[in-house]
């Protein structure tokens, strides 16, 4: 039996809760047998009320005194695609899937309501997470990332649990390696750069007149609304505060993704600052979360430089793959756990985050 393995990359997070708050408690309390999210049919949260997508924990237990949980999200009714490689044809055909024809793992039968209770369901995303007080660890998916991660456990313990208060913030907070700090001890921060690509997205021109369709025989002809391209992102709102208005006289007929257009903010000072500017701009250059949209350079007294993914912790680690295509858990968990362990025991992190002065 072969065994694939693969690298993956793993953040380290400090869970910040107003009132110092112990997370993996409340996660605990919130997802117990007892609690008011113990079963994930309790806890799935939508988008409105009309989304047909739901994000939830699925599973959650305990590891080395851990607390492990998948953050998981699907859409039901979902319909997969899938290509039938046929090597005698002209061509593989495509077709899809939906959820209701994915085969039964057993051949039990099961009445009508018990196959309501219990249906099938693609899994569009799933992210794994670690707690262990309020230090996190999180492997990232292609669709679920620490922002859905930190807004779905702000609405399950507030909105759905309340086990905090509503007007409670919680935030899922970078940290720097230790030795970015030292770092910056020894070479105080000079400037700042932010910089990131211009690119835009397409929408109906409102400007455009609206033509009546007129019945023509024997000819069928469809006619496509005037669209343009809007600059979006990053970039675009620092040229909204710099050049206000400038971008709504824009009349783009074509995406700017590929222009290598780019704007950039440098926060800096002329030869010198106050201590009160030096903390300002030490504290900035600390508290900047790595945007994947933007680069971020930060460059020191007296030469040297901090890029953005400098700004948080993070590690690789090995990723052990089962027959089936899942993660062995097992041994997700153990190196997560270990990765974590040895942060701690080489003060990259705070050891007393227990959510208590």
């Amino acid at each position: 039996m072969s065994t694939l393995t693969k690298p993956k990359a793993i953040h380290y997070k400090n869970v910040f809760i107003t009132g110092d708050a112990n997370l993996q408690l409340l996660l605990k309390g919130a997802l117990s047998a007892t609690g008011n999210a113990s079963r994930p049919s309790l806890r799935q949260q939508k988008a409105n009320d009309e989304d047909t997508s739901v994000v939830f924990i699925n599973k959650f237990k305990e590891y080395n005194g851990m607390s492990f949980g998948q953050l998981v999200y699907l859409e039901s009714g979902k319909q997969q695609p899938f290509i039938t490689v046929d090597d005698d044809a002209e061509f593989y055909s495509i077709s899809s899937l939906s959820s209701e024809k994915i085969p039964e793992i057993d051949d039990k039968e099961k009445t009508e309501a018990e196959a309501a209770k219990k249906r099938r369901e693609f899994l569009e995303s799933m992210l794994y997470f670690g707690v262990l007080d309020n230090h996190m660890v999180v492997m990232q998916s292609s669709a679920l990332k620490t922002r859905e991660l930190e807004a779905h456990l702000s609405w399950l313990l507030g909105t759905k649990t309340s086990q905090i208060d509503q007007s409670t913030m919680l935030v899922l907070k970078d940290k720097p390696a230790e030795a970015v700090y030292s770092k910056m001890e020894r070479k105080p921060v000079k400037s700042i750069h932010v910089g990131a690509p211009l690119t835009s997205k397409i929408e109906n021109d409102p400007s455009a007149a609206k033509r009546e369709p007129r019945p023509v025989k024997d000819i069928e002809e469809t006619h496509a609304s005037k669209v343009r391209y809007t600059p979006q992102g990053l970039a675009a709102s620092l040229l909204k505060v710099v050049a206000p208005g400038l971008l709504d006289r824009l009349e783009l007929d074509e995406s700017l993704d590929e222009s290598n257009l780019k704007v950039a903010l440098e926060i800096t000072y002329l030869r010198k600052t106050t201590r009160a500017g030096q903390q300002v701009i030490d504290s900035l250059a600390t508290s900047l979360r790595h945007n994947p949209e933007s680069d971020v350079v930060i460059n020191l007294q007296g030469g040297g430089k901090i890029r953005g993914d400098e700004l948080k912790l993070s590690g690789n680690i090995t990723v052990k793959f089962l027959d089936s295509g899942l993660i062995d858990e097992g041994v997700l968990f153990h190196e997560m756990h270990q990765w974590l362990i040895s942060k701690i025991s080489a003060s990259e992190v705070d050891s007393n985050l227990d959510g208590s002065e």
